[in-house]
């Protein structure tokens, strides 16, 4: 209805500033239709319906009077929104090859407008294609106009060249220009030449985050990892991006590139900001991104934050697991009892490891404790039993090191 609307909108206006030559039109006729084009710029369109169907009745066949008395019915009918019935006039006026050129032309425009306005494209391009080749020199509007047919008829590289003349001729080109030639390039699978669109629209308009997205998005379709990164950072440090998957992109881009320190600053950034929730989801990034990048400390608050959120002991796992690549066995011990007074999809995996940590504290009868309770586990059977007598030999070890200390 939109398009409609414009075209009415264009209606009124050709019929307010058109007039005739009375030297060229009968007088009678003249003054007629100088008189309805002053009824219709009051919008009274049913009067001046009226008035031409008797003023058609009046005209001869194969004459001006009648071609332009059946090209103002058109117009009528357009402000109407009678679409069809319009068409209809204009290519009557049309075929009594009575009009002058200049005038032709702009009633060739305007039925391939009408066509294309009730998804006729074939039609449109029929007259849309004629009228083009009689302009001299065609304006970027007009460029733009047979570019959006092919594409709304899905021929994509016929409608390329007619959007970058557009773009090329207009000191201002539009926005919808540049998204109809990168989707043009997207359905023909030129991502390349649609990342060099998106490079100008983001340059154009820098506060759409869209085009930020989708610039990186082509970048990762390019296996250009590097790029879509540098796209999504510089994007993020100007607060633009909005949409949870896209920093989530971000971030694990990060990740791959073997930056997780960016990732993780990034996201502390972006709590910081209120750029996102810091939730379970975000939070959980966030430790395994200290982690990943050795920041261990930073890793196991992060999982200390994430703990409450979760429903089961797993952060208290992972920051066991941390407590024991640093050689840390109390906080090991004191992390793994929590993950056990929680629910752990591997309970048994959990025992060996606080039994492993309480050895190494040479808490042997506490090891042989939770030894025992993860050979009841199948998954962690034979490796709970041949740590149970690793202990026994530790403590059979240190018990002779005090006996031998006590004696000496």
């Amino acid at each position: 209805m939109r398009v409609f609307r414009i075209l009415v909108s264009l209606v009124m206006l050709l019929c307010c500033s058109y007039s005739w030559s009375a030297g060229s039109v009968s007088g009678k006729v003249f003054k007629e239709l100088t008189d309805i084009q002053t009824v219709m710029g009051e919008g009274k369109t049913e009067e001046a319906y009226t008035r031409l169907q008797t003023l058609l009745a009046e005209v001869d066949d194969d004459s001006l009077d009648k071609a332009l008395t059946l090209q103002t019915l058109g117009y009528v009918e357009m402000a109407r929104e009678n679409f069809q019935q319009a068409i209809g006039y204009l290519k009557e006026s049309l075929a009594l090859n009575q009009l002058p050129e200049k005038v032709v032309i702009n009633v060739g425009y305007m039925v391939a407008q009408l066509h294309a306005a009730v998804g006729e494209y074939d039609q449109a391009l029929d007259f849309a294609e004629d009228w083009y080749t009689q302009l001299e020199t065609p304006k970027p509007t007009e460029s733009i106009f047979l570019a959006n047919i092919y594409a709304q008829m899905k021929r994509y590289e016929e409608a390329i060249p007619y959007a970058e003349k557009a773009i090329g001729d207009s000191d201002k080109p539009k926005e919808t220009w540049y998204q109809l030639l990168t989707a043009s390039f997207f359905e023909l699978k030129r991502y390349p030449k649609a990342a060099k669109s998106l490079q100008q629209m983001v340059e154009n308009w820098p506060e759409k985050a869209t085009y930020w997205e989708q610039l990186a998005s082509v970048y990762v379709m390019l296996e250009d990892e590097q790029s879509a990164l540098a796209v999504l950072k510089l994007a993020f440090q100007q607060k633009l991006l909005d949409k949870e998957s896209t920093i989530k992109s971000l971030l694990q881009l990060a990740v791959t590139r073997g930056i997780p320190e960016h990732a993780a600053r990034m996201l502390e950034q972006a709590f910081a900001d209120e750029m996102l929730e810091e939730n379970a989801t975000f939070l959980e990034m966030l430790a395994a991104a200290y982690a990943a990048a050795r920041e261990r400390e930073k890793a196991i608050l992060a999982y200390e934050r994430l703990a409450p959120m979760s429903e089961t002991g797993d952060p208290w796992i992972s920051i066991s697991n941390i407590y024991v690549e640093m050689g840390e066995w109390k906080q090991a011990e004191t992390a793994l009892k929590k993950a056990l007074d929680a629910k752990l999809e591997s309970p048994g995996k959990a025992w060996l490891l606080l039994g492993i940590a309480q050895m190494e504290l040479k808490k042997f009868d506490s090891a042989k404790n939770s030894l025992r309770k993860s050979v009841a586990f199948k998954e962690t059977t034979k490796s709970a039993n041949r740590w149970m007598k690793y202990v026994d030999d530790m403590k059979r070890q240190a018990d002779w090191m005090a006996e031998v200390k006590a004696n000496s």
